[in-house]
């Protein structure tokens, strides 16, 4: 049941944005009573942060399952492409997640959940960061929670610019940025 609710309620939310989208549309389009929505979450907010935490943990733990082997080098190139990627994919989800934040710096109810699930993310993001950089011999240098913040403000300031100029700021570009970050941080860290 949970995860249906989680299902339509991602649909929800793109189609009408964290403001618009009703409770009520999201227990309709699972099939379910809104009572059944209000029994396994607590709000709009607390459903919206669970989606966008289970949403970003599978992307990062698919990126970086991908680069699992791969030189530094190579990694650093690959995870760039598959974050625009994803990025150009579901552009709907991610203006979704930087509305919600903007509307978490002004919610006091809001900024608990969206912190929660960004602190939660965060922390998912350094323990895969850090297994890559064990792999890459680099884990005594690299500095696994900056490359975790860093990636996910690059992440943010990327669909914000892609989505109101792609031309410019297309998914070749994205992916350059992504990899200029990975290979930066790993510049850092000292050879592999």
């Amino acid at each position: 049941m949970r995860q249906r609710l989680l299902d339509a309620a991602a649909e929800e939310f793109a189609e009408r944005g964290f403001n618009a989208a009703r409770l009520t549309e999201v227990a309709r389009r699972a099939g379910f009573t809104k009572g059944a929505v209000y029994s396994n979450f607590e709000s709009k907010q607390d459903l919206f942060a669970e989606l966008f935490a289970q949403r970003s943990l599978e992307l990062a733990g698919r990126v970086l399952s991908e680069i699992a082997g791969m030189s530094p080098s190579d990694a650093a190139g690959r995870s760039g492409e598959a974050i625009a990627s994803s990025m150009v994919r579901d552009q709907g989800w991610a203006l979704l997640v930087l509305e919600f934040g903007v509307l978490a710096a002004r919610d006091p109810q809001i900024a608990q959940a969206y912190q929660r699930e960004r602190r939660q993310l965060r922390g998912r993001l350094i323990e895969l960061i850090g297994e890559r950089a064990r792999e890459w011999g680099v884990e005594d240098t690299l500095d696994v929670r900056t490359t975790a913040i860093s990636l996910m403000a690059l992440i943010s300031g990327l669909v914000l610019e892609y989505s109101v100029d792609p031309e410019e700021v297309d998914q070749p570009a994205m992916g350059a940025a992504v990899t200029a970050l990975f290979a930066g941080a790993l510049a850092t860290a000292g050879p592999a």
